[in-house]
């Protein structure tokens, strides 16, 4: 009887194991964030490339190989959605091979800078250079995932809420330093650093709202620190004395740019509070966890 029991037991752990492994990171399955945010990611890229050469930024022969390196990248994460591993390293490695072009072309001072790129092309290349950040960290996250674990997605929803408010977050803070890159308006920042950071920024609290389902305490702090820098930035450059008011905003760019750096800050500060409790949550539960497992031991060992 004994041994039957010691065999029952070891298959009901190996079970749950096999469950846990099946469990991922993500509400979706990896490899179906992968392909979307690659789909978003080329698209975009393609879009920028044809306005870099429509700027004169880079020659015919550039232009042709970067769009044969675009046609790669979409095999690669076609490949890489249907398992393929070769496909998912192409395409996580091409991603972040565009993240360091991008960012040492459009967000630093030079020629390509964004502000003056921005003058030639109009507004839109602004938003959409800075929307590329966001889409190469999510396919470069999404890659690293389905490395090991493709298919497999995370079953437990009640954090569905701070994902769908971390994705709309992301807009509004892309589109408010769209308005920001207009109005020249970052502060004691130029316009590169403080597009930057601005995409940076909608990239952590992307990647927060993705982790916060499977890793509540990286999730919740990388929201936690997005958050903060969305909210306290809007205090600092339009609620302080000497900042650009909201009525100046709605002045200048429109009430609807106005509604929307208001909209950002309301989402931020809410995403703020609750990700702030659950990390705190997070922290305070594993030490009270452990209280009721010793109760059965001490039972077991009293048998």
């Amino acid at each position: 009887m004994r041994t039957r029991q010691l065999v029952r037991k070891m298959s009901g752990m190996r079970a749950g194991a096999g469950v846990r492994r099946a469990q991922g990171p993500f509400l979706l399955p990896a490899r179906v964030v992968l392909l979307v945010a690659g789909l978003i990611a080329v698209a975009l890229g393609t879009f920028t490339l044809l306005h870099d050469y429509h700027a004169g930024q880079v020659d015919r022969l550039y232009t042709i190989l970067a769009l044969l390196s675009g046609l790669v990248w979409l095999a690669c994460i076609g490949l890489g959605f249907m398992g393929y591993r070769f496909g998912v390293f192409g395409a996580g490695a091409i991603a972040f091979v565009q993240f360091g072009v991008l960012a040492s072309t459009h967000f630093v001072s030079g020629a390509g800078a964004l502000g003056t790129f921005v003058k030639h092309e109009g507004l839109p290349v602004a938003t959409v250079a800075m929307a590329l950040v966001p889409a190469c960290a999510l396919v470069v996250m999404s890659a690293a995932v389905s490395w090991t674990n493709p298919s497999a997605r995370n079953p437990r929803q009640e954090t569905i809420a701070l994902l769908l408010a971390s994705l709309l977050g992301a807009v509004f803070v892309i589109l408010q330093a769209t308005d920001g890159v207009h109005r020249t308006d970052f502060g004691t920042a130029n316009t590169e650093d403080g597009a930057f950071a601005a995409a940076i920024v909608a990239s952590l609290w992307l990647a927060g709202g993705l982790w916060i389902g499977r890793v509540r305490r990286t999730g919740a702090l990388l929201i936690v620190v997005a958050t903060f820098i969305v909210w306290y930035s809007f205090v600092t450059l339009h609620l302080v004395k000497g900042g650009t008011s909201v009525r100046e905003i709605a002045s200048t760019s429109g009430v609807i740019w106005a509604l929307i750096s208001a909209a950002a800050t309301v989402l931020a500060g809410a995403s703020f509070v609750v990700a702030l409790t659950l990390l705190a949550l997070a922290l305070v539960r594993p030490g009270r966890s452990k209280q009721p497992q010793t109760a059965p031991a001490a039972q077991r060992a009293s048998r």
